[in-house]
């Protein structure tokens, strides 16, 4: 085999090897929708997919679910401090009697 050719073929299964990925144990259910999507969204380009989702997944999560889940506690507890005030304010809250006979309004 010519030395330029054996050259060209070691180059491109170099370059194959580091852009390659082989996936492995993935539901069939999720392995078809990430095919449907690539299909639908990227001319079957599995890589520009693969790189949207991860684009998205770093959008949603910038510094992992667990910074999330912080967030979603703190807020938790907010609510629950503003149902406490709230139901406060609704107990405090004055009622008023109309008393007829001396047309007035007691509040009490």
């Amino acid at each position: 085999m010519d030395e330029g050719i054996k050259k060209k073929i070691e180059n491109f299964v170099e370059q194959t090897k580091r852009t390659s990925i082989q996936i492995n144990r993935i539901p069939e259910k999720y392995k078809t929708r990430f095919m449907q999507i690539a299909k639908q969204e990227f001319c079957e380009d599995y890589g520009m997919c693969l790189r949207e989702l991860i684009k998205i997944y770093d959008g949603f999560y910038p510094n992992g679910h667990e910074e999330i889940e912080a967030k979603i506690d703190l807020m938790a507890q907010e609510i629950g401090m503003i149902q406490k005030k709230l139901q406060k304010e609704e107990e405090e809250k004055p009622t008023f009697e109309v008393d007829k006979k001396k047309n007035r309004i007691k509040m009490r």
